[in-house]
């Protein structure tokens, strides 16, 4: 127990020293703090890493290994009549025709 008091006192006094010498960054790392820039830089790229690794799951046909990846579930499928669909879009009153064509 007093070793760790010693040894944060130690690192303390050198964080001033340096603080006081205009060494900020060498400050920072004796007392053990990281910038908001370097902290915001980590997450993002930890969130990027994440939704990368779950593309490329995804890409791969592993749909279940990157929603799970991402925290997220499968999403479930509502079934719409064509009426319902239209009026969920804002186009109620338009007539829609559909039909098949050979290409």
């Amino acid at each position: 127990m007093q070793k760790n008091i010693r040894k944060t006192m130690q690192e303390t006094f050198a964080a001033a020293a340096f603080a006081e010498a205009g060494e900020h960054d060498t400050a920072m790392k004796f007392a053990g703090i990281q910038s908001v820039a370097q902290t915001v830089a980590e997450k993002i790229k930890q969130i990027f890493d994440v939704h990368m690794s779950a593309a490329c799951f995804a890409e791969a046909g592993c749909h279940d290994t990157a929603l799970d990846m991402l925290g997220t579930q499968k999403p479930a499928r509502q079934r719409q009549s064509l009426d319902e669909f239209l009026e969920s879009v804002g186009l109620q009153r338009t007539q829609v025709r559909y039909g098949f064509a050979n290409v």
